[in-house]
């Protein structure tokens, strides 16, 4: 009953947490915009998010070995507080290069959601890390659906700048959650490995390095359009760039809650081949966006590229997870945190780039190509991962150095 409560509670957090990123994303670039950067505007929210993910990948690991040394809650905690803390900032705000300083110390100090799924990680039994995984998805696309929505209700009232100031109660809820509700049943370590030592034992496992490879990937492909998707809104819609910006992130939202409880029982548990075909289909979704010549083709490929972009969300983090030992799992998630900042880093670049260059449609050609590269990497070492991850996903210890590293090979029960 606790861990239900505390599994229910954390997916209450992290989609409270969501929806108040889905508001300062979607709204940034037009902030940007009437902060003077109107020419530049692509490029501008393209280093914003880039910067928050460029300090997310320096400090995400160290946060991660923190956290299995002193616990997961109280990564939690720091990470709400400085979420009030900069969306509040935010609001107040008289220059770009003031949001970019606060979107640094978000990445730096923040990662709710990272730690969330880190407490969920460790504290899960293996056979229900899927069915977890996909709880949690599911409530952050809520919180997605409602982000738009609450987003839209806020410009009206409180108008752009309010917005991001009303936004911040979302993290401070959540954080609330995080100190009255969330219990933490820590997992006995009985040796500490230091932060450095730790990262260079995770990123020596040769079947991390393949999924971290991927992730990079998948992930600046994902966050290529985010620059750039309100933008091509504004131009297919310039009467009312706002609300259609709001109900298509909802479309998506929609579509991510729907698919995450289905996700894994369509794939039957195979997680790398959900990995494999959820990619394929996300090139073929990106460019269909690229190509759309209005808000309601665009908000349908938007919606139909949900369902595989939750699958491939769940595939990494479950593979990630029955990988390595629990009382690790902070520490390698850690690492696949920072190899996921340095695909956010990547991506805004090269969308802001491309949207400045080519026009803001040819971000979401990019991000087909990042999203393909992640596919081609999957494809090339299917059956490495296969064989290495097969049943429960267990993986023998090469040496004595990396034995808590990798999960010790058992007999599969009947």
């Amino acid at each position: 009953m606790k861990s239900s409560r505390n599994l229910l509670a954390l997916c209450i957090g992290c989609a409270l947490i969501q929806a108040g990123d889905i508001i300062v994303a979607s709204f940034l670039p037009i902030l940007m915009s009437e902060l003077g950067t109107a020419a530049d505007a692509s490029f501008w929210s393209g280093a914003a998010f880039s910067v928050a993910a460029l300090t997310s990948a320096i400090m995400a690991p160290v946060w991660g070995s923190l956290s299995d040394r002193y616990g997961k809650r109280i990564m939690l905690i720091r990470a709400g507080v400085v979420l009030t803390i900069t969306y509040g900032l935010m609001g107040f705000a008289k220059s770009h290069l003031e949001i970019l300083l606060l979107k640094a110390i978000t990445g730096a100090l923040s990662g709710y959601i990272p730690a969330a799924t880190m407490l969920i990680a460790t504290t899960t039994p293996n056979e229900k890390l899927g069915y977890a995984m996909g709880l949690l998805q599911t409530t952050m696309a809520i919180g997605t659906i409602a982000g738009p929505i609450l987003g839209a209700v806020f410009v009206s009232v409180f108008g752009l700048n309010g917005t991001y100031v009303a936004c911040a109660a979302m993290p401070a809820i959540a954080t609330l959650i995080a100190v009255f509700i969330v219990k933490e049943k820590r997992v006995s370590v009985t040796e500490q490995t230091g932060i450095i030592k730790g990262m260079r034992e995770t990123i020596s496992i040769p079947v991390l390095q393949i999924l971290f490879g991927i992730l990079v990937f998948m992930q600046a492909g994902t966050a290529c359009i985010r620059p750039t998707l309100p933008l091509l809104i504004k131009e297919l819609s310039t009467a009312n760039a706002a609300f259609a910006t709001s109900i298509i992130a909802t479309l998506f939202g929609v579509a991510t809650a729907i698919s995450a409880p289905l996700v894994g029982r369509y794939w039957r548990g195979n997680y790398v081949a959900m990995l494999k075909d959820s990619l394929l289909l996300l090139v073929v979704c990106v460019m269909l966006q690229g190509f759309s010549q209005s808000v309601y083709s665009l908000g349908a490929f938007r919606f139909i590229s949900g369902a595989p972009s939750v699958a491939m969300s769940v595939a990494i983090n479950v593979l990630v997870a029955q990988a390595v030992e629990p009382e690790v799992r902070g520490t390698v998630f850690g690492v696949m945190n920072a190899m996921s900042s340095v695909g956010s880093v990547l991506g805004p670049l090269l969308g802001g780039y491309l949207g400045s260059a080519f026009g803001v449609a040819s971000s979401f050609w990019g991000a087909a190509v990042l999203y393909g590269l992640s596919g081609v990497i999957v494809i090339s070492s299917y059956n490495f991962l296969m064989d290495t991850l097969k049943d429960t996903l267990e993986i023998s210890p090469p040496s004595t150095d990396r034995r808590r590293f990798l999960r010790r090979r058992t007999p599969r029960s009947m």
